[in-house]
């Protein structure tokens, strides 16, 4: 089982690379995802690439696609932490930075299943 905060910490690395805030690095994204495949098929039709162009070219689309539905899925589970966290009261940390709100989330999901752990043991010890 992964822990929050590896979560938190794997979204955090894949949003600065799926989700660019400069238009520079959006365009890079969108290329490799759509253009390059596009373009690499309409060349294969033709006749007109190699296998020197083609085989880099669909690594590179199999990262870049593996990547963004690694951070969808990853985003959904930042979601859930997130409702969990409003669910049980919290957050219990703060941030200035924006950036690191998932981390904040991981704690607060962290804290609430050893706190149930915790009172789960205790209700054992207790006995009749």
């Amino acid at each position: 089982m992964t822990s929050n905060f590896a979560i938190a910490e794997r979204y955090i690395q894949l949003r600065k690379v799926c989700a660019p805030e400069s238009w520079g690095d959006l365009v890079i994204r969108i290329n490799e995802m759509i253009l390059t495949p596009l373009i690499t098929i309409f060349f294969v039709f033709l006749h007109g690439s190699d296998a020197m162009t083609v085989i880099p070219a669909i690594f590179t689309v199999y990262r870049t696609w593996t990547q963004f539905l690694e951070y969808c899925e990853l985003r959904f589970a930042i979601q859930r932490m997130y409702l969990k966290t409003m669910q049980i009261g919290g957050p219990f940390i703060v941030t200035n930075d924006p950036q690191y709100i998932p981390y904040v989330f991981a704690d607060a999901v962290t804290r609430d299943g050893m706190r149930r752990q915790g009172s789960g043991r205790d209700h054992l010890r207790a006995g009749p």
